[in-house]
């Protein structure tokens, strides 16, 4: 019979090896995604604008900024409720339940000072362990959805201020292709190759060089830049850009 005091080491003991997940660690280089969780509804609520609405973006834009500089991320890239945070250091020791509990929980507090919503905001979280040279092509993906993610919310809530009719515009919609949508904007007055280059491409955050002049002598320094007007990162600019970055 165990006495008090080893009694509790053991249950102690016996808790924590159910932590099975707690020593999971990913590795360096790696992204993290976190997509908000029913946004929809709460920006609903709050009569933002659709698809776009300027003031939710510019408080995205801030929140993933102050997540980036706190953590010491390399870039952020996001559209939409979905941010792609690129690490290059090991942050909380790699641990992969840190890590998906403590960006979108910052994320999430960051946004919500900033909107004040009526009900809680929240964020899921994955890492993708990612190759350098690789980080050029996820973020293509990444662009390629953004441009999906445009087409898509200017035909549904262009169709439903028409209708009124959500399940109507979902069966208008369902297995439209591509070109068929384009056509479909275009005949009622929207350009998507027109619209502002943030809703097509994306926003990118990142730390650039800058020169500085002190007492008469030019130094270097680095500062936060945020892109309103990002590349096509498939493009020999997007790839320059990347690798300017990225680089150490």
């Amino acid at each position: 019979m165990c006495s008090g005091r080893e009694g509790e080491k053991k249950r102690k003991s016996d808790w924590k090896s159910r932590e099975i997940f707690a020593q999971l660690k990913t590795i360096t280089p790696f992204v993290v995604r976190i997509d908000g969780r029913n946004f929809k509804k709460i920006l609903e609520r709050h009569s933002f604008s659709k698809p776009y609405d300027e003031r939710f973006v510019r408080a995205m834009v801030e929140s993933a900024r102050n997540v980036l500089e706190e953590l010491g991320a390399v870039f952020a890239y996001l559209f939409s409720d979905e941010v792609n945070l690129y690490f290059s250091i090991p942050v909380f020791n790699l641990r992969v339940e840190k890590i998906n509990s403590i960006v979108p929980s910052l994320m999430a507090s960051n946004l919500t000072s900033i909107i004040r919503p009526a009900s809680a905001l929240s964020f899921d979280s994955r890492i993708i362990p990612i190759k350098e040279y690789e980080v050029l092509d996820y973020l293509a993906w990444r662009q390629d959805e953004a441009w999906r993610n445009h087409m898509n919310s200017y035909a549904f809530y262009t169709l439903l201020n028409e209708t009124g009719d959500r399940r109507e515009v979902i069966e208008t919609l369902r297995g439209m292709k591509s070109r068929d949508i384009h056509e479909l904007l275009y005949r009622k007055g929207i350009n998507l190759a027109k619209t502002p280059h943030w809703q097509r491409r994306g926003i990118m955050i990142y730390r650039e060089e800058y020169i500085k002049n002190m007492n008469g002598v030019k130094v270097k320094r680095r500062r936060i830049k945020v892109d309103w007007n990002p590349p096509l990162f498939h493009t020999e600019e997007g790839e320059r850009l990347i690798e300017r970055i990225t680089s150490p």
